[in-house]
Order: C-alpha cells, then sequence, then structure tokens
C-alpha cells in the first residue's frame, strides 16, 4: 500500500452532501432538525447523560451536533471537509434563531487523525460513515486517536456500510431478482453511486471487529442491523428484503449496514 493513499476533503463538495450523501432528502427538508433513519438508530445507542461531552468525528452537515444542542448536550463536530462545516454551521444558525435553550456545539477543522484534544475528554464518541472513507492505516490512526480522547469508560459508537459480504454475495442475487422484474442494476453495486470512488475501505463485520481488537478498547461489539422499511419495493419484495436481512445466518449477507459499539 503507497504511504499517500488520501482521499482529500475536495472531493466532498455541497452536491456530494446535498444529492448524495446519505439523509440529504431531510437535512434539505428541515436543515439538520429530522434525522434519517441512519443517523436515529446511532443517536439511539449513543445513550446520552446530562453532562457528558460529545464528539462527532466526521460530522457532515452536522444532524447529530444540532440534536445534541436541542438536548443540552455540549458536543463538538470535527471534519477535514470545509463544505461540511458550512453546511453544519448554517443549520446551527438556523436553530438559533428559533430554539432559546439551544446549547451551540463547537466546530473544528481538523483530521480524524490528529484530534485536537486533550486525553480523557469525552464521554461519547461517533464514528457515523467515516470508516469507509479512510484507508486501513488512516483508520486504524483515527481509531488510536478515539481511543485516547475518550474518558474512562466512555463509548464510541460505529456505523458504516456497505457491508463488503453483501456486496460480495447478497447483491448478485439481488441483482438477479431485479432482472427478472426487467429492472436493470449494474454488475458492481459501487456504480449506482456518483461519488463511489470516495469509498475506499469498505468492511465486513469481521474486518471491522478485527480492527477494533487492536486499538486496546477494554470491549467492543460489532454487529448488522437493517433500519430500512423498503417502502419504494412492491409488498411480496418488500417482506423478503425485511425478512432476509433479519435472520440469522442469512442477514450476514443481506444487510449493509454495520453497527459497532466499543468502551475505553
Amino acid at each position: 500500500m503507497r504511504l499517500n493513499q488520501y482521499v482529500g476533503p475536495a472531493n466532498y463538495s455541497v452536491e456530494y452532501f446535498l444529492t448524495e450523501a446519505n439523509g440529504w432528502a431531510e437535512y434539505l427538508y428541515s436543515k439538520g432538525l429530522i434525522l434519517p433513519p441512519r443517523l436515529r438508530a446511532v443517536w439511539n445507542y449513543l445513550d446520552i447523560k446530562p453532562g457528558m461531552l460529545v464528539l462527532d468525528v466526521g460530522c457532515g452537515r452536522g444532524e447529530i451536533l444540532v440534536h445534541c444542542g436541542l438536548h443540552n448536550v455540549q458536543a463538538v463536530g470535527i471534519d477535514y471537509s470545509p463544505v461540511a462545516l458550512k453546511l453544519a454551521c448554517y443549520s446551527i444558525r438556523e436553530i438559533i434563531t428559533t430554539e432559546k435553550d439551544f446549547r451551540i456545539p463547537g466546530l473544528v477543522l481538523g483530521n480524524a487523525q490528529w484530534l485536537p484534544f486533550p486525553d480523557n475528554a469525552f464521554e461519547r464518541v461517533i464514528m457515523s460513515d467515516i470508516v469507509e472513507h479512510l484507508y486501513q492505516s488512516e483508520l486504524e490512526s483515527a481509531l488510536r486517536e478515539v481511543h485516547r480522547i475518550l474518558a474512562p469508560g466512555g463509548m464510541l459508537v460505529v456505523h458504516t456500510m456497505p457491508n463488503l459480504w453483501y456486496y460480495r454475495y447478497g447483491y448478485p442475487l439481488f441483482r438477479l431478482v431485479q432482472k427478472l422484474r426487467g429492472i436493470q442494476l449494474p454488475v458492481d453495486p459501487r456504480e449506482r453511486y456518483r461519488f463511489h470512488e470516495v469509498h475506499v475501505n469498505e468492511q465486513s463485520p469481521r474486518s471491522l471487529n478485527a480492527t477494533l481488537s487492536r486499538i486496546g478498547f477494554s470491549r467492543w461489539r460489532v454487529w448488522l442491523y437493517d433500519y430500512r422499511d423498503y417502502a419504494g419495493y412492491p409488498p411480496i419484495m418488500r417482506f423478503a428484503m425485511r425478512l432476509l436481512t433479519r435472520l440469522p445466518g442469512v442477514k450476514q449477507i443481506f444487510c449493509d449496514d454495520i453497527f459497532a459499539i466499543a468502551y475505553k
């Protein structure tokens, strides 16, 4: 692997955040007030208590920061994309004008591999949809930094997609079913997305578990969870997808979303 492998911040344009990055429709409608299902799941796993200090690594448009502020929790968002921070700042400014009790989060332009915070500073850290954007060496550096700045007993919540097992084994079967329905999908599932080149380190549950095991966390858990309702599919296919993404032994190749929790 080349030492200079790096996805630069210039890859993350306004168009990326407002037309493709998961949750863009909810963001355009609500300016961060409505969490998309993915972030709603992350929020529920955070188990935030009053007085906690929260860090969102790769905060993007800032939806989690907005919800921390609405719950009177002090949060900080860090992202190396100036575009992301401008969108997050816009969301925060919009909320300030209408919510008197809103706790204003901090925003930092920076890299996840060098977090500019003291040791043991945060009770909660979020890494939602950043893992797949970091090369493996970058990911491990970022996780070690997260471990450093987590308070003793503090918790990291991770979400990443796609599940590499779905791409390798589940998607070809899904593509075949869609072909029988007269719907043509590309052979490579990545080609369904315009900005797919920013995904450079797709995970499976096994690979993410192995990575977390090398960082020094006291305990961790990795699992698959499907939050989608498949509302756009015919009833029989909607039922089948809900079943396949939940059945033990089968969901490993049909569920596309990986979650993890790790404790210092």
